[in-house]
Formats: C-alpha cells, structure tokens, sequence
C-alpha cells in the first residue's frame, strides 16, 4: 500500500517528467531535500531569510578539537530543527579528514507522523 502524500517540493536536480514538467519529491524525499537545503546554503546567502541554513564554509581555519566538533554538531542539529518544524534530530555524528579538506556530518532524525528513523549524510568540501 502506497503512503499519501504529505508534503511535496521540486527535485532539486530539476529533472522533468514526460510531460516537461519539473518532478517532485514527496514526503521522506522532500524533508531529505529541505535539509540538504539548509545545510548547503550559506549564511546570508538568503536575501530575505538572512539568519537561515549555518556557516559551514567559515569553520576552514578552525582547530578539530573535540569540543569543536561538537558545537558543529550543536550547530547542524539546531539549524535543521529551526528550519524545518517536521525533523526531530536524534543524532549528529561529524567526521573530519584534515588532509581531504572535508567535513561530513551524519544525521539520524525522525519525522512527525512517521514512524521509522531516517539517515543522511552531507559532505562538505573546502
């Protein structure tokens, strides 16, 4: 049995269907696309939502230190729950590989009116 839609955006990679119409991502899909959104959108970069998304690209000359990573996590759990009102986030996990230039953070969240727990991963490169 097929799930009703709840909540529906446009595919960020702007694929179209066989119409020429922009495809949509429904439900788990469109919550995946709000927060890799938020998470990929620079701070001010938002015209008239200055304070949205987190400044990832400002932490390039920051020491790794533990205590740091976890304000980063802090940080990603905080804006994701700010920005999007369906996530719970139950875990942040952040990994940095100083010699890649990268930073990824793994997200385990749950979303309202579902009852499974959901992953995502976001690479950062610098």
């Amino acid at each position: 049995m097929m799930q009703a839609e709840v909540w529906s955006d446009l595919d960020a990679r702007f694929l179209t269907d066989s119409q020429g119409a922009i495809k949509k991502v429904t439900n788990v899909d469109s919550v995946i696309t709000s927060i890799d959104n938020i998470l990929g959108t620079a701070r001010l970069e938002r015209v008239m939502l200055p304070d949205f998304a987190i400044r990832l690209k400002d932490i390039l000359f920051e020491p790794m230190t533990e205590e740091f990573m976890q304000f980063l996590s802090d940080q990603v759990k905080a804006a994701v729950e700010t920005w999007d009102d369906r996530v719970t986030v139950l875990a942040v996990d952040v990994w940095f590989d100083p010699d890649k230039n990268f930073v990824e953070f793994r997200l385990e969240f749950a979303i309202k009116s579902f009852q499974n727990i959901f992953t995502y991963t976001k690479r950062v490169n610098f």
